[in-house]
């Protein structure tokens, strides 16, 4: 119900699919925003971040990291389960995790749809972090 609503389809469309009511989607979109919510706050609380925003349909939750002083994006994705991405120009390069990294980010992006290029997928891990996640936040507006 989740990936369907993610995919931008009304509550209708969604119980019309699975052969379920609409009040069934809406109890069940209920019991997954509060879920989504709890996990995306208790990462925050877990990695001493500020939120700066919440977006449970897509599970994407905007934060600032005072220790780091740098921003945040935690992501909650089938594919990759939970994950805090640190945005920041890294010395990818230098990363033992380089390429962990570049297949959690293309998975990511596969998943929520977003088409990335020969040249997107050649961009250090950070630049990629910053690809991806602008859509859902205001980071876009901050990297410039």
């Amino acid at each position: 119900i989740w990936e369907l609503r993610r995919r931008r389809l009304k509550q209708s469309e969604i119980s019309r699919r699975l052969g379920v009511t609409r009040q069934a989607v809406h109890k069940a979109l209920s019991v997954i925003d509060s879920k989504v919510e709890t996990a995306l706050t208790e990462a925050a609380e877990a990695n001493k971040l500020e939120i700066k925003s919440l977006n449970l349909v897509d599970g994407i939750m905007e934060a600032y990291s005072p220790a780091y002083r740098v921003p945040v994006i935690v992501s909650l994705s089938n594919v990759n389960g939970l994950r805090v991405w640190h945005l920041y120009e890294g010395n990818c390069s230098q990363c033992s995790q380089v390429r962990a990294c570049r297949r959690m980010l293309e998975a990511e992006a596969e998943e929520r749809g977003i088409e990335l290029t020969r040249e997107d997928r050649r961009m250090p891990p950070t630049k990629l972090a910053w690809k991806i996640f602008s859509r859902y936040t205001g980071a876009a507006d901050d990297e410039e």
